[in-house]
């Protein structure tokens, strides 16, 4: 398994290629590569954590948390992926492994939720997120809502 080294960032504290970076690798994979036009960057990229996965200083992986209460009243774990080059190498499994402990020192107490791709159901609960609700498409792919709740450890 390849090992990734993560930075954790505010949107203010990117510099203007790093951000470049994100955006264009997610355009590659979420427009392009899924056949899906959209608007990818938006508002929240402004109020979310970006968490970079990198390999030998390339993207290697990248998702972003957004804050409590801009998309879901919980902290919401989204544009997660994983450049064609990097995948097949445990990446993905690091980059969710990362993103939930960081959620829980930046959200302590608090859920988390995403909207997962339907074919990614089985990867999303192996991380304790469970289904809430139907299937239903955004942007013309089958997604679940999926909610992980508080992990409470035993004294």
């Amino acid at each position: 398994m390849q090992q990734a080294e993560f930075l954790w960032a505010r949107l203010e504290d990117l510099s203007g290629p790093q951000f470049h970076q994100i955006i264009a690798e997610r355009e590659r994979v979420f427009v392009v590569e899924q056949d899906c036009p959209y608007q990818d960057a938006d508002d929240l990229d402004a109020v979310s954590w970006h968490l970079i996965a990198s390999v030998e200083g390339q993207l290697a992986a990248y998702l972003r948390i957004v804050d409590p209460g801009h998309k879901y009243p919980e902290a919401s774990i989204g544009r997660v992926l994983t450049p064609k080059t990097f995948r097949g190498l445990g990446l993905g499994q690091q980059l969710m492994t990362e993103a939930i402990a960081g959620a829980q020192r930046h959200y302590p107490g608090l859920a988390i939720r995403i909207s997962g791709q339907s074919y990614l159901l089985a990867f999303y609960r192996a991380f304790g997120f469970e289904t809430v609700g139907e299937e239903y498409l955004e942007d013309g792919i089958p997604h679940f809502e999926m909610l992980r709740e508080v992990q409470h450890r035993n004294s």
